[in-house]
This record gives C-alpha cells, sequence and structure tokens, in this order.
C-alpha cells in the first residue's frame, strides 16, 4: 500500500471536521503550588466567564484568571461539592461532616458560614459530601448514604438505603446513582427509576441533563440514556476509551461531552459530528488520572487531576500546536503543505507526516528525510520543484527524498527571479547567488559579485532591482540584465531613520516593497525615495510587526503577541491574539506560512503551531472582561478594602484621612490572557491617562471627597475591550468633619462671646482706668497739696522754729543778759558789801554804832538781794524754756537739790567750766568742785560715770 492509499485509508475511519482539529489543543498547567499543594480537586465549577471555583484537598479554591485564592472549612477537611446559588447569591460547598456557604464580605473576600454547625452533632451522619444542588428554596445535600434536605433552615434526614456513587439534578428532579441503578428523590423518598433495570450491578459515575434526557456515565461500561421512559446506550464513537480506562468523571457543554478516566487522560466527543479528541500525558497534560471535569462558558475544559494540579484545555482556540514536550522535534523554523504531506524544518532536520490524522490522542510520528539533519532555514516550492535551505546548502526535495544542488552552503532562503521563471535568487551567509533550471535540474549560474552580505532576508523588487534587510541597514542593489554583477548600491539607515538596531525584514507585497519592523509595518516610496508608513493596504499601525505575506485576498501580518489578517476587498482587519499560553517566535526568524484561506502555520520556540480562524470569536467582542482585581490601602501599612469577588459586589468604602493613599490592581479575565494590552486610568472624570502597560496605579495624600477611579483595557489596534470603575470615599480629618465644624462654630461662639467680654472687659477697665487715672491724678493733687501743704507747713514750722530759735536765742540772750545781769548786780552788791565792810571797819563810837546797825541792815539787804533774787526764779523760767523744761524734770527727778545745786546742774548743762560757774553761783572754784561732788553723790554716780553726760540725757 503506498503512501497516498494509507492516508486515505485513515480518513475514512476516522472522520475529520477540518484541518485545524488534527492538531493538539493548547494545554495550560497549573501546578497545585499555585493554590495551597492541595492534591486532589473533586469538583469544578465556572461563574459568570470569569471566575473558576475548584473543590480542592485544602478547600474552595477560588481563580480569576490571573490570581488564586484558598478558602478552608472550618474542619480543615478536604471540599468535594460546590454549588452555586443565584437566589440567596452565595456558594454553597459539602467537605467531609461539613457544608455551609461562602458569601462575599465587607471588602469583596469571600466569608465562610458553617451550616452544619446548626445539626446539633448529628453532621456526623453525612459523611462525604459528593454535591449540593439548590431547586427553589429547597437545598439538598448528598452524602454518602444520606440526602440532607434544608428548607427555611430546618433538616430532613433521608436515607438512601444503598451508597450514593453520584449524582444529578434535571428539571427539578434528584437523580441518584448507586449499585443498585439510578434512583430518584421523590418528597422525602428514595425509589428507583422505572425502565433503568439496565443500569443495576454497574459503578455508577456521572448523571448528566441532556436536553430533556439525562446521560448516566459509567465507569466501566460506557454512556446510557434515559429518555423518560427507558434506559439505553448511548454512543459516543468513542466506547474503547470509555471501556478500557475507568471513567472517573464526566461533563457536558452544549454538543461537547468530556470523559476523564483513571488511566488515560480525558477523551472529548462532538455529539453532533462525533469529532474525538484525546488528551493525555502524551499531549501535554500532567497527569492521566482525571478526578474531575467541567466546561466553562467559553466552551474550554478544566481538568482536575489526581496530585497533578488542574489542566485547561483550550477546546474554543484557533491556535492548536503540533507537538508539545517532551515529545519535542526541535525548534520550528519553517514548513510546507504539498501533495497531503506536511514538511516541517526544524534545528533538527527536515520532517514530513500526512495531514488531518489523529489516533487516540496521538499524531502520527513525524518521519526524519534522511539525510537532511541539522538546521533548515526554508522551504520554498517553486513550480513543481520543492527547496529545501539548509545550514550545509541547497537541496532539491523529491517527496521524501534530497537531492543537493551545487556546491553552496548555509543557504537561507530562496525565491523565484521575476521575468525569467527558470531562475531563482539563492541568498546565503554571504551574498547572493543565481540558480537556472536547464531541462529538469537546476544547476548555479553564478554569485552575484558586490552582494558581500547575509541575505537572509531579500525581496525581488522588479527584474534588476533586490532588495536585502540586515538588522539596521536596509540595501537596493541594482543588477544587469544577466544578474551577474551590481550596477549600482542604495543603502538607508533604519537605525538612524527608525532607532532600529535589528529585527527589520523586507517582503515584496503586490508590487511594493514592504519592510517589517519593531517600529511598524513601511514600504519603500519610490517618488519620495524614502519609507512610509503602509497606507496603500493596512490603516497606519505604527507596532512592531515580525513578517508580512500576501494569501490571495487577505495580507496576513504577524507580530509577537497577535496575528493581523487584512481582508483587502473589504478594507477591513481582524486581530487574532495568541493568548496563554503565548507563542514564542522565534527570535528574527519569524515567519509564517498560510496552508489554507483559513489556515497558517506558525513555526515557534516550541515548535509549529497551526491558526484557524473560523474557529475564533474576535476578542473585540469580548464583554466587560477588565475588572479591578483588589485595593489596597498603603498607609501607614498595608491592608486590603476590596477584592473582587464573583458577584462583583462593590461596597462604596469609606476611607479615614489618616489612610488616603489607596492603590488599584486591575486587568483582564480571560483564562487566556492576551498579550500587548494597555490601560489608561482616570480619577474621577479627568483626562484619560496616557496607555501603560502597568496593571497597577497608586494615588498618596488624596483629599477628603468623594472619588470614582476608572480604568479601560485597549488593544494595541486600538480597540477597547472594556471599562471598569470604583467608587470610595475618603473622610475628613476630624478636625475637618462636621462635629469639628459644629465644635468650631460653638468655638466661634465662644469666642465673640469672649471678644465681646473682653472688650466690656476691656471698655469697664479702661474706664476704670480713666476713673484710676483721674483718682491717680487726683491722689496727686491730693498728695501734691499734701506736699504743697506739708511744704508749707514745713515752711511754717521752718518759720515757727525759726521764730522758736529766734525767740530761743532772744530767751537765751535774754537768760544770758539776765545772768550777765544777775552775775553783774551780785559784783556789784558783792563789791558794795566789800565796801560797806571796810566802812564798818572804819567807824567807831554810838554814832558809828548806829551807823554800823544802819550799815548792817543795808548788808543784809544786799545778802538777801544777793541770795534769793526773783531773777534766780527768772533764770529757771528761761532754761526751761530753752532746754525743754530741764529744770521742771530736774526738781521733780532731785526735789531735795538746793537752789545752787540746781543752778550748778543748769550750768552744767550749758558745758560751761568751773571758773565760769564760780562767779555765777558766787563761790569759789573749790564750792564749786564740792557742789559737783554733793550732785554726784546725790545722783548715785559712780566714779567712772560723767555727771555731764548724765544731766544731758535727764
Amino acid at each position: 500500500m503506498n503512501l497516498k492509499s494509507y492516508i486515505l485509508v485513515l480518513l475514512l475511519f476516522f472522520p475529520i471536521a477540518g484541518f485545524a482539529g488534527d492538531w493538539n489543543d493548547y494545554i495550560i498547567n497549573y501546578n497545585k503550588s499555585l493554590y495551597g499543594n492541595g492534591s486532589q480537586t473533586w469538583q469544578i465549577k465556572s461563574f459568570n466567564n470569569r471566575w473558576m471555583f475548584f473543590g480542592n484537598q485544602n478547600g474552595l479554591v477560588q481563580f480569576s484568571g490571573s490570581s488564586w485564592a484558598l478558602y478552608p472549612l472550618h474542619n480543615g477537611t478536604c471540599l468535594r461539592s460546590i454549588c452555586f446559588s443565584q437566589n440567596r447569591q452565595r456558594i454553597y460547598v459539602g467537605g467531609i461532616n461539613e457544608f455551609g456557604y461562602f458569601a462575599p464580605g465587607k471588602n469583596g473576600k469571600l466569608v465562610y458560614t458553617c451550616l452544619s454547625d446548626l445539626m446539633h452533632g448529628k453532621q456526623n451522619l453525612i459523611g462525604n459530601i459528593w454535591n449540593i444542588f439548590e431547586n427553589e428554596n429547597e437545598l439538598y445535600v448528598v452524602g454518602d448514604g444520606l440526602i440532607l434536605k434544608y428548607v427555611a433552615g430546618k433538616f430532613s434526614y433521608i436515607n438512601a438505603k444503598a451508597k450514593i456513587d453520584c449524582s444529578g439534578i434535571s428539571n427539578v428532579v434528584l437523580y441518584l446513582g448507586t449499585i443498585h441503578g439510578i434512583c430518584i428523590l421523590a418528597g422525602n423518598s428514595v425509589l428507583p427509576l422505572q425502565g433503568a433495570s439496565i443500569l443495576q450491578n454497574k459503578r455508577i459515575r456521572s448523571i448528566l441533563p441532556y436536553g430533556n434526557k439525562i446521560l448516566v456515565v459509567t465507569a466501566f461500561d460506557g454512556v446510557y440514556c434515559y429518555d423518560g421512559q427507558r434506559v439505553y446506550p448511548f454512543m459516543t464513537g468513542m466506547e474503547s476509551f470509555l471501556k478500557q480506562n475507568e471513567i472517573f468523571c464526566a461533563a457536558i457543554s452544549g454538543k461537547n461531552f468530556a470523559a476523564g478516566s483513571i488511566r488515560n487522560g480525558i477523551a472529548v466527543v462532538d455529539l453532533q459530528t462525533h469529532q474525538i479528541k484525546y488528551f493525555n500525558e502524551m499531549s501535554g497534560m500532567q497527569n492521566n488520572t482525571v478526578l474531575s471535569a467541567a466546561f466553562d462558558t467559553s466552551g474550554n475544559l478544566w481538568a482536575g487531576l489526581d496530585s497533578g494540579g488542574l489542566d485547561y484545555i483550550l477546546l474554543n482556540s484557533p491556535f492548536t500546536n503540533l507537538y508539545s514536550y517532551p515529545h519535542s522535534y526541535g525548534t520550528g523554523y519553517t514548513a510546507l503543505l504539498s501533495d497531503d504531506l506536511l514538511y516541517l524544518g526544524t534545528n533538527r532536520g527536515l520532517f514530513f507526516m500526512p495531514f488531518n490524522t489523529n489516533i487516540n490522542g496521538k499524531l502520527p510520528d513525524m518521519t526524519a528525510i534522511k539525510g537532511a539533519g541539522g538546521q533548515v532555514w526554508g522551504l520554498n516550492k517553486i513550480g513543481s520543484d520543492i527547496f529545501c535551505s539548509h545550514d550545509r546548502g541547497l537541496y532539491l526535495l523529491r517527496k521524501t527524498s534530497m537531492q543537493r544542488i551545487g556546491y553552496i552552503t548555509g543557504v537561507w532562503n530562496c525565491q523565484q527571479s521575476i521575468g525569467d521563471p527558470n531562475k531563482i535568487l539563492v541568498g546565503v551567509y554571504d551574498g547572493m547567488f543565481v540558480l537556472e533550471r536547464k531541462g529538469s535540474s537546476w544547476n548555479v549560474l553564478s554569485k552575484i559579485s558586490g552582494i558581500n552580505e547575509s541575505c537572509r532576508w531579500f525581496a525581488q523588487e522588479d527584474v534588476q532591482t533586490v532588495w536585502v534587510s540586515n538588522g539596521s541597514k536596509l540595501s537596493c542593489y541594482t543588477l544587469d540584465k544577466q544578474l551577474t554583477h551590481v550596477i549600482k548600491t542604495q543603502s538607508l539607515d533604519l537605525h538612524h531613520f527608525l532607532q532600529v538596531n535589528k529585527g527589520s525584514k523586507v517582503f515584496r507585497i503586490d508590487g511594493h516593497i514592504v519592510v517589517t519592523t519593531p517600529k511598524g509595518e513601511f514600504y519603500y516610496n519610490r517618488r519620495h525615495k524614502q519609507l512610509s508608513y503602509m497606507d496603500l493596504i493596512k490603516k497606519d499601525k505604527k507596532e512592531n510587526i515580525s513578517a508580512t505575506t500576501k494569501f490571495k485576498n487577505s495580507v496576513i501580518s504577524l507580530s509577537p503577541d497577535k496575528i493581523s489578517i487584512y481582508d483587502t476587498s473589504l478594507k477591513k482587519e481582524t486581530n487574532y491574539f495568541f493568548g496563554t499560553p503565548s507563542i514564542q517566535l522565534v527570535s528574527d526568524a519569524e515567519t509564517i506560512i498560510p496552508v489554507s484561506e483559513s489556515s497558517i502555520i506558525i513555526p515557534n520556540d516550541n515548535g509549529f503551531a497551526l491558526f484557524n480562524s473560523p474557529q475564533r470569536k474576535d476578542i473585540s467582542n469580548y464583554k466587560q472582561i477588565l475588572h479591578i482585581r483588589n485595593v489596597y490601602i498603603t498607609y501607614p501599612k498595608e491592608a486590603l478594602i476590596y477584592t473582587d469577588n464573583f458577584l462583583s459586589k462593590k461596597d462604596t468604602p469609606k476611607i479615614s484621612y489618616s489612610h488616603n493613599s489607596i492603590r488599584f490592581e486591575y486587568g483582564i479575565t480571560l483564562f487566556t490572557n492576551i498579550q500587548g494590552v494597555v490601560y489608561q486610568y482616570r480619577l474621577n472624570q479627568e483626562d484619560w491617562s496616557g496607555y501603560t502597560y502597568s496593571r497597577i496605579k497608586e494615588y498618596s495624600n488624596l483629599h477628603e471627597g468623594k472619588y470614582t477611579f476608572e480604568v479601560k483595557a485597549t488593544l494595541p489596534n486600538g480597540v477597547i475591550l472594556s471599562y471598569d470603575s470604583f467608587s470610595f470615599q475618603v473622610l475628613p480629618p476630624w478636625y475637618r468633619t462636621g462635629w469639628a465644624y459644629f465644635i468650631y462654630l460653638i468655638l466661634f461662639a465662644l469666642l465673640l462671646r469672649y471678644i465681646y467680654l473682653w472688650d466690656d472687659t476691656r471698655v469697664k477697665r479702661k474706664k476704670q482706668q480713666a476713673i484710676k487715672e483721674k483718682d491717680h491724678q487726683i491722689k496727686t493733687m491730693e498728695r501734691e497739696y499734701e506736699e504743697e501743704k506739708a511744704q508749707k507747713e514745713r515752711q511754717i514750722i521752718q518759720l515757727e522754729k525759726d521764730k522758736l530759735e529766734y525767740e530761743l536765742k532772744h530767751k537765751s540772750q535774754e537768760m544770758a543778759n539776765l545772768m550777765i545781769n544777775f552775775v553783774r548786780k551780785n559784783e556789784i552788791l558783792t563789791e558794795i558789801r566789800s565796801d560797806l565792810f571796810k566802812v564798818l571797819g572804819v567807824l567807831k563810837g554810838e554814832s558809828a554804832k548806829e551807823s554800823k546797825q544802819m550799815l548792817i541792815l543795808v548788808r543784809n539787804k544786799i545778802e538777801s538781794n544777793i541770795q534769793g533774787d526773783e531773777v534766780l526764779k527768772k533764770i529757771e523760767d528761761q532754761f526751761d524754756v530753752v532746754h525743754n523744761n530741764f529744770m521742771k524734770r530736774l526738781r521733780e527727778t532731785h526735789p531735795d537739790l538746793s537752789n545752787n545745786e540746781r543752778m550748778m546742774c543748769a550750768y552744767l548743762k550749758m558745758n560751761l567750766s568751773t571758773k565760769e560757774i564760780a562767779p555765777l553761783l558766787n563761790i569759789s572754784i573749790r564750792g564749786v568742785e564740792t557742789i559737783r561732788y554733793r550732785l554726784r553723790k546725790k545722783f548715785g554716780l559712780e566714779r567712772e560715770d560723767s555727771l555731764t553726760e548724765y544731766l544731758n540725757n535727764l
């Protein structure tokens, strides 16, 4: 049997839907370390194309497309079942002897409420809770052999009387799979399903609604269908897989049915076309044991593995891959489809394989072409001949054999010469060759003289013009008519023109020289002799273009993150993004190979990807895939105030002024992430920010007020994906709150009152001050008056004193005069007395006697005048006036003093000497001393005491 017959037989026995279905769908592997290392995943549920929830060994695992979160149960057991309640806006979960629900809290984070605690110790009767169903207001919790019915906060216990292997609900009827077959719940009774005896003694793994029917999936006996009357075998086309690999779980979505096995991964069948896809470790799964499976709303398939994490199978992606690690054939560089054979060039050599063939999850092996080992750079079909550009040279491919052409080595690429179909141009590591066909063979004509650079990327503009792109340099060579040597060379410095150092390539599209660069796609404008942005076949786009080609009416461009197809007749461009996992293009060797109007092969680092456009939904049609994921307060310490949740519940948090620094984290929510998405944001209707790849925005020191943060996601082609917003309020600081302003008002009123009182006090004080000043003036005047009065009184006193002094002086003078007169009188009288004595001595006889008697009389009168003269009294009185009643005090103190003694005291008071005193007292000096002695004795003075001092102190 020849190769064509072999392929025909395969196609007859394995019907297919199209070329794209024959390659492997991409599988994204999520290691269990991402969500807490829980080994087993027992149930999977999707919500609103945004959220995936997994019943995991460690609890409820939540996945938003970019972030994971784990929520354990109270008793720490594994979580086996999940049920979304649209009525109650919560997620019911069941574990081992425990069930409850999760609902978003104030900050959006899920909060668990345990309901089994309300069973008062009876929860241990349930065991493993394998499923939870909601039917209007009734909740059914299905355990190992017990069904718990929860209505209005009350529990009813229903014994199934057999171990329940699985359960399902369809048209409000609860079906139970047991070893005895299918049972249904009728009220609070478990009854066998009529017409289902065929299922007795079969291990039932899953019960799935299928329109008005149900599908019953068994572990070893395939799939059965119940149509309401009877149960019969349901043929899927993959019966051998279902019966040989021990099915453990199943899922259905629309026309797609999936069955997960213990031994050999998972199989998916289109129930309408019966196209089957098999996935296992050979096709990229982490593990062949599938414990749970579920389709999401995008039609892609999730598989929960035993000890292997989670796998996400992209059934609806337009991109599929030929092979995956560890079954690799090397890095892909080129491909060519010819006569039902697909040729693939890698860094390990040239391979071929039949296409449209997939047997039980394994593509036919790629067969290496003998002699083609090593680096293959390009494959070109020129006429009926296929050329292989190889590191070792140029080869002519004859089906599955190779024939070397000439002596050329290091061949990049080859192209048919314009104007001469019998010639081809061959780009090599150090120049360019011309080959010519003669008969059925190709011969090297010559190497073009003057082209000495690497010619990996070249394009012929016309018969004599060749363009070569080499990093930052673009060269234009004008050749002679025989294509043997260069006549003229023109170079463009792309580094100077575009700041491009590498990544430029040159192509010929519709007669135009097109240059692709990381800064956009350009064509050479002959008129202006410069590069211009592409506006002939596409709109102006300044984005990274890795390669471009024309296929029929479409111009196909390759970028690092997408394929763009521009329909030249409709003037419309459609973008198809790689998503996750991204296709890693081979740096500086990017290329695209269209094999049909809708299918394109993309060589890449991991081999080859196949793009099939009709199966793809344009990403521009997706609604609301941008979401604000987390909102944090960042000062004084980081705290989560909101996290995105499955209900998109967003309260408007009120943030204290001391925490007025905030961070937003946002991004698109697709399980197949899009590359190259840019974001814009704004706060409170301000102008939108510039484009940014960052998915974080922080604000600090926000003023109090209400805020709305908005963000939008935009594709590189300008298409806006969606918007999202988050509202919050920054509370004023305590000193700017309403209460503070009320207090300020009170304080202001008090201040006004204080000012009023202060002013009133000030006025009063001023008045008092004026009064005081008046009083002070009055007192001053009074004081001045008193001082003046005192001055006058002093003057009067002084006058009086002067008068007194004058009088005293006068008195003293008078007393002195009296004393002088007294002394003088005494002296005269003494003299007279002496004279009388003399006369008496002379007189003799009786006449003398009578004369003597008369003289004696005169003498006595004189004596009397000397001793008792009133002048003495007058002297004492005058002395008292002058000496402050000295004589009076002396008489009172010493009344026993004689007149002479008193006078002696007066004279001593006047500081008169003994000699001065003697004549005044009419005694001798000795008599004066005698009187002084008597006075000391009468005064009781000691020898050392001074008599004068005593008298002065008296």
